[in-house]
């Protein structure tokens, strides 16, 4: 069986002699018992939550958890700046000789950065495709994590440089989990609005990053590497974030064909948003709305050629 047919079939109860048999399968007729997508029972969930209390609080961290991760990557973007200028740095990994050398340690290290995200950034939307949304995304946040606090250990220019060229690969798969996702959980009329939150959250990673080097590059003998862990704080809690409240995409599911787990998302979203269980989303609903519009999209194109034909 297709998995877009519907589990049972729907036809008409008076539909009882051969000709009008005859008749229905020749002509496909769209179903017309009332079913709705994925946006549309997102939507009417979202509209019926309490207007205050702990449901409406839920969605919320949903995409507080995905705008953190767009800081995270904005974080280990901008401190590379910081860290260049700061003078226990320059001593502990730049220096050549008597002399720092900026312009093959300084750009091997800046540069390997960009290099990894310009490497992932061709694949991870791939990937994303393939293994889901927040899984990229969970992948990218933790090995932020993980090479930004080795970063911090580093003993010199090529130990730092290659993990930085590992933390850009990782910023790369976060991007691609928090733009699909914060756009596939948002409900459609609040779309705009959510993904606009999660995108402006990227400024505040820069923020973060330049009131830490305030703090401590003040004098001369600020740590460097402290300065690398503390930028790895918004990483580490998003991921954690990002593992306790944000589900999959739904879209990902019906996209490769898993249905009963995008029903299931949807229903687990629509719980914590107090929605009547009654109505609920099934699969078999789910399915004899893919159906029906695959029935009409292909009634109309029967039509388009008939008209064709017809010289109109």
């Amino acid at each position: 069986m297709n998995a877009f047919e519907p589990l049972e079939p729907h036809s008409s109860a008076g539909a009882s002699t051969s000709e009008t048999s005859s008749s229905s399968s020749a002509t496909p007729q769209p179903i017309m018992t009332p079913t709705r997508s994925l946006d549309e029972f997102l939507e009417s969930a979202y509209a019926s939550r309490p207007r205050f209390g702990i449901s409406k609080l839920y969605y919320a961290i949903i995409f507080f958890a995905l705008g953190l991760a767009n800081s995270g990557d904005s974080a280990e973007m901008g401190c590379t700046n910081y860290i260049l200028s700061s003078k226990t740095f320059q001593d502990d990994i730049l220096k050549n000789g008597d002399d720092v050398d900026f312009a093959n340690r300084g750009a091997a290290i800046a540069g390997a950065h960009f290099l990894g995200m310009l490497i992932s950034g061709l694949i991870s939307g791939v990937l994303a495709d393939i293994y889901g949304r927040r899984s990229t995304l969970l992948v990218g946040l933790c090995a932020n994590s993980i090479f930004g606090l080795a970063a911090a250990a580093s003993r010199n220019a090529v130990e730092l440089a290659i993990l930085r060229f590992f933390t850009g690969i990782a910023v790369g798969a976060v991007i691609a989990g928090v733009v699909t996702l914060s756009a596939e959980i948002a409900p459609p009329s609040r779309r705009g609005r959510f993904m606009t939150l999660v995108a402006s959250c990227y400024t505040l990673g820069f923020l973060y990053t330049a009131a830490w080097a305030v703090v401590i590059f003040r004098g001369d003998e600020g740590s460097w590497r402290l300065f690398m862990v503390i930028n790895a704080f918004p990483t580490i809690l998003a991921a954690f974030l990002v593992s306790v409240f944000v589900p999959e995409s739904p879209r990902f599911y019906l996209g490769r064909g898993r249905l009963e787990e995008a029903v299931n998302v949807c229903n687990t979203l629509a719980s914590r948003l107090n929605y009547d269980r009654s109505s609920y989303l099934s699969e078999d609903e789910l399915r004899r709305y893919l159906f029906r519009t695959k029935e009409i999209g292909r009634m109309s194109t029967l039509d388009c050629h008939r008209n064709g034909g017809n010289g109109e």
